[in-house]
């Protein structure tokens, strides 16, 4: 009788467990793929002409795309003849900004990388085994991107700018002009958004592209890629992936129910202007038409706590929810009460 009960409990037990299993796990050890980590930020800044050469061309081989970046737009200086490139690189890296810049890179980074390409390297699986229509990176590659941007995609690499991770009370960033780098651009500079900067780059690229829509249908798009952000990067937060500190993440949550409604009382949802969706999706020190006091990009936040909510009930693969009409999720989705 005891030995029966002990297999009824164990059974049931079992399928308790694969009811709640994450229908998104991966077994990573069965996914086969390399991803490549280029270090341009550490090789440029040697003083070294022959070794700067040497990063030019092998850049250039890698990839191009990230070469002209780097060089033409970045840097913007020429890549022939030799000479013309040595002393254009030669004016910026004997700069003592930039000299401090890359002391401070040197330093913050001089660990966490280790820990970095782990986790890139497991979204990339990840990518690999839940969105196979989508083919992750080939390439990572650590640069300075002279603060033109955190993250730049080509057809086959992440580039990340790694002076835009040292963090807001880094002695660098606090020098930068405050007319052009606004305090709450500082203090996004967060080392902790750095994974979810590169992965998000990366779908908003190759997975899934910007619309031409109205506004509901790219606040679903940024729902959808945030949400395969989580899923490919397991072990983040989810302030971490909506790019909130955790208190800004708590007001979004116990303002759904408003940012909802005040979609729909401004009829918003369906509203094509441009205007519309740079305010309520785009960066910025709070959520234009929203208190001053809330976090930005609330139009994202709701986008994809639709998405979520719409996954709990309808469990759909990732490839799935990538190609489910935007209609569908908002249609299914019920804005929670009041609080």
């Amino acid at each position: 009788m005891n030995h029966l009960v002990h297999i009824l409990l164990c059974s049931t037990l079992l399928v308790f467990s694969s009811c709640h299993q994450d229908p998104y796990q991966v077994n990573l050890h069965e996914i086969k793929f390399d991803l490549r980590f280029y270090h341009a930020d550490s090789l440029l800044s040697s003083q070294n002409p022959l070794n700067q050469l040497k990063v030019r061309n092998q850049l250039k081989t890698l990839d191009s795309d990230v070469f002209g970046y780097l060089f033409g737009y970045c840097y913007r200086i020429p890549v022939q003849p030799d000479t013309a490139f040595l002393q254009r690189l030669s004016l910026i890296y004997n700069d003592p900004y930039v000299q401090a810049l890359e002391r401070e890179i040197s330093v913050k980074f001089a660990v966490s990388k280790a820990k970095h390409h782990r986790k890139l390297q497991e979204a990339c699986q990840r990518m690999k085994a839940l969105l196979p229509n989508t083919e992750p990176p080939k390439n990572v590659v650590w640069m300075n991107a002279a603060f033109t941007s955190s993250v730049f995609c080509s057809k086959k690499s992440i580039a990340i700018g790694l002076e835009r991770y040292l963090g807001a009370k880094s002695t660098c960033i606090q020098k930068l002009p405050s007319d052009q780098f606004f305090g709450w651009i500082k203090e996004g500079m967060e080392e902790r958004y750095l994974l979810r900067d590169a992965i998000l780059g990366w779908l908003n690229t190759h997975a899934l592209e910007e619309t031409k829509e109205g506004y509901a249908e790219e606040m679903i798009r940024w729902g959808k890629l945030l949400f395969i952000v989580e899923k490919l990067l397991s072990e983040e937060p989810v302030a971490v992936v909506l790019r909130y500190s955790e208190a800004d993440y708590q007001w979004a949550l116990a303002s759904e129910w408003a940012v909802w409604k005040y979609l729909v009382d401004e009829q918003l949802l369906y509203d094509r202007n441009e205007d519309t969706k740079q305010s309520l999706l785009h960066e910025g020190p709070f959520t234009r038409g929203l208190p001053n006091k809330s976090p930005d990009r609330l139009g994202q936040f709701l986008g994809y706590r639709i998405v979520r909510q719409y996954v709990e009930n309808h469990s759909p693969s990732l490839q799935e929810l990538l190609n489910l009409p935007y209609l569908t999720l908002l249609q299914a989705y019920e804005a929670p009460e009041k609080t």
